[in-house]
């Protein structure tokens, strides 16, 4: 377990580091090749991808990851996808489905949900070869233990 979440936090930091290392003029608008949106509520605060958002459907893998400027970054991964419908994150359900939230760099500024902590879950309210649309919300652990709620995701890409 400890080895799962070396490399996942191994992942998150490579990926808050690509992320976040971009440049962009306004933050207001999303950044070309940007390929949809996402916006979510963490503990209560709205927020917006303002930088990028990415989304890539590969035999059923649906991942989802939108960042600001900021440092800031969500995540939402499902397997199996087969087509609308609400697909669970937590101990005992499919263990690729993930939610992440990402505020910082540091190791305890990332929030997971995933097979063996956490809970949430992922509605497509429209997912086809091309694109996915529709909601999700977790309850996310950091590397301490602290917990983060996600609420009101909403997500509405092109693949």
């Amino acid at each position: 377990m400890k080895t799962i979440k070396n490399y996942a936090l191994l992942f998150i930091l490579i990926t808050v580091v690509v992320m976040t290392s971009c440049k962009k003029k306004n933050d207001n608008n999303p950044a070309p090749g940007s390929k949809g949106t996402m916006s979510l509520k963490h503990d209560g605060q709205a927020w917006s991808a303002s930088l990028s958002v990415q989304a890539v459907n590969t035999n059923g893998v649906i991942n989802v990851t939108g960042s600001d400027s900021q440092a800031n970054q969500a995540a939402i991964s499902v397997y199996q996808a087969s087509g609308p419908g609400t697909y669970k994150i937590g101990p005992g359900e499919n263990a690729g489905n993930m939610g992440r939230w990402t505020q910082g760099i540091s190791t305890t500024d990332t929030y997971t949900a995933n097979s063996v902590i956490g809970s949430g879950e992922v509605t497509f309210t429209e997912l086809t070869a091309a694109k996915a649309k529709g909601t999700f919300k977790f309850t996310g652990y950091n590397t301490n233990q602290n917990k983060a709620e996600v609420t009101q995701g909403q997500f509405d890409v092109n693949f």
